[in-house]
This record gives structure tokens, C-alpha cells and sequence, in this order.
């Protein structure tokens, strides 16, 4: 591994770079196995001797797919990696190709300013789960390839089709507007459409007036116990459970 193959990866912990390069940055065994069984476009793997070791079968798999890899040393993965504790294993992988948003699919799940990496990567891992397959993101969402949505969405990137900076207006005509609100309907009593919009706001702002001004139908989940709110990301399951 070169000094400029080991500055271009730490360079996609930056969303510019990203961009540039069209690329984004996976580490762990989970993660690459799932770029793996979705048919990612992986550039190049990077994986340590003691990793092999412990995991002949992956590695075996990814030769026999014909990818490129490279054995390196603990230490140059310590400096491509971008959390502490670096799992033996990681992968460059390129931008999945993204086309415009297909209204035509009954069920999106649309992301309204959310901010938070770690919110936004919960959300993907939820939607994968219940079936919300095609995600829409408002301008001013994280990044959904930084490090930290990637690392918490634990795999669910690489069998969604997410885009971003999509305007909701786009599915105003086609699809019933469900936002999620604390004075909305409870949940438990609704009906979902056939085809729908789950439209989350962020924990801090929520959604906006111009956004409640087109949505068709609130919803909110009952609280039974105590507490001000619940996480967008807790939330978020909850409300995509029911309506799956």
C-alpha cells in the first residue's frame, strides 16, 4: 500500500473528497460481507494477516470474485481507518449509481433535515428491516456515505435506494403525505395508504411549517409511560413497523 493510496482513503472521511472520488469507505466484516451479497461496486479490499487467519472462508470468497485485493500491515490499516479499534478488514467501494426517484414505488421513506449520523444510519438499518426499500433525503441531511450513517446503518446501505436533496413537492401528486407529529393520530388507529410517504423530521427542529402545510396526514405514537420525546431513530421504527 502506498503514502498516496493511504491519503486518497483518508481523504473520503471528508464528504468533498467522497464526491470527488465518487467513493466511499467500509470497515468490518459485516459491512463487506453485505457490499458482497448486494453486488456493491467495491474497488479494493484491504484486509490484515491475523484477519485472514480467522476468516479464510471471506477471504477466499472475495478472491474467487475476482476483486482486488491487498494484505497490509496492522499499522497501514491503523491509518486508513477511521475508528479506533480497526476490525481486520476494509473495503474502498464506489457510489452505487442513482438514477431519479422512482414514484412509481408505493412506499418511501423521506428524511426531512436530519443531522445526525447516527440517527440517519439507525433509520437505513430500520428501513432494510420493514421493507422501506426507496429513501428520499431533504437538502441539509447528513451525508447518508459519512463514515459514522455508514457504520451505524450496519450493512442496509448496500440494499436501499437512497437519494438525496429531493424536494418533497416531488411526491405530492402520487403519494399520501403521513408526518410524523406528537399532535397527530395515533399510529395504532391508522390505515396505511397504497401509496405512501413516512415523512421524519430531526430530533432539534422537526419538520418545518412549509413541510406541514402539504402533509396529508399526521401520526404519532402514544406515550403509555413518561418522558418529552422519543429518538428520531426510535421513533422512526416504531412508525415504519405499523405501517409496513
Amino acid at each position: 500500500m502506498t503514502n498516496n493510496t493511504i491519503k486518497q482513503i483518508q481523504s473520503l472521511e471528508r464528504g468533498k473528497y467522497r464526491k470527488e472520488h465518487s467513493q466511499f469507505f467500509i470497515e468490518g466484516k459485516r459491512l463487506v460481507e453485505s457490499a458482497l451479497e448486494f453486488g456493491a461496486k467495491i474497488e479494493n479490499v484491504y484486509y490484515t494477516d491475523s484477519f485472514k487467519n480467522e476468516n479464510p472462508v471471506l477471504i477466499q470468497t472475495i478472491e474467487q470474485a475476482g476483486l482486488s485485493l491487498e494484505q497490509i500491515l496492522t499499522k497501514q490499516l491503523e491509518k486508513i481507518s477511521f475508528t479506533q479499534s480497526p476490525a481486520g478488514i476494509a473495503a474502498v467501494c464506489n457510489f452505487p449509481p442513482i438514477g431519479n426517484p422512482d414514484v412509481n414505488q408505493h412506499k418511501w421513506l423521506y428524511l426531512y433535515q436530519v443531522s445526525d449520523p447516527g440517527n440517519m444510519g439507525t433509520l437505513f438499518r430500520s428501513a432494510a428491516w420493514f421493507g422501506f426499500t426507496h429513501i428520499a433525503l431533504s437538502p441539509d441531511c447528513v451525508d447518508p456515505f459519512n463514515p459514522k450513517v455508514v457504520r451505524a446503518g450496519m450493512g442496509a446501505h448496500f440494499g436501499l435506494s437512497i437519494h438525496s436533496n429531493i424536494e418533497l413537492n416531488l411526491f405530492a401528486d402520487s403519494h399520501t403525505l403521513i408526518g410524523a407529529d406528537h399532535r397527530g393520530n395515533d399510529v395504532s388507529d391508522f390505515k396505511s395508504p397504497e401509496k405512501f410517504v413516512l415523512i421524519l423530521g430531526s430530533e432539534a427542529h422537526g419538520l418545518s411549517k412549509d413541510i406541514q402545510g402539504i402533509l396529508d396526514q399526521t401520526i404519532a405514537i402514544e406515550k403509555t409511560g413518561f418522558g418529552e420525546s422519543l429518538n428520531v431513530g426510535v421513533a422512526g421504527a416504531i412508525l415504519m413497523e405499523k405501517l409496513a
